[in-house]
Parts: C-alpha cells; sequence; structure tokens
C-alpha cells in the first residue's frame, strides 16, 4: 500500500457567468502509482491517468454527496 500520496491543487478560477471552477492539480509519484494500482495497469499515459483522477474526484464527490449532505431543492 502507497501511504505518501501528494495531491496539491493551485491557479483556481471561478466564472460568474458560466459558473464553472477551473482549477489545476498536481500529483506526485505515489499518487500516479496508486492510480495505476487502482486501474490494475501500470502501462497507462499520463493523460489516461489524468482522465481516471478526474473520474475519481467526480465519484468522491458523489459519494460524499449521496452520505449526508444531500441538498433539497423545492421549486
Amino acid at each position: 500500500m502507497i501511504t505518501n500520496q501528494k495531491i496539491d491543487v493551485g491557479d483556481v478560477e471561478y466564472s460568474r457567468l458560466s459558473h464553472v471552477l477551473r482549477f489545476s492539480v498536481a500529483a506526485n509519484t505515489d499518487a500516479i502509482r496508486t492510480i495505476e494500482d487502482i486501474c490494475n495497469r501500470h502501462d497507462m499515459s499520463m493523460e489516461e491517468i489524468a482522465q481516471e483522477m478526474g473520474k475519481l474526484l467526480e465519484t468522491a464527490i458523489q459519494t460524499n454527496y449521496h452520505r449526508g449532505a444531500l441538498r433539497r431543492k423545492y421549486d
């Protein structure tokens, strides 16, 4: 098990017009190897790793949202 994953976020921008949040993500070698282990592939390109990190972020947001922070909308 890899335990020294470091992921940093920077260059944060938010567009009030389009309501889009953009930021850059920096991951160390251990974080990259963790993604490869999760995918059970060790031949991934950096683009594939970035795509997989995006999928994992989306999954984590959805999992945490449904865990208890579910916002109720009444229109």
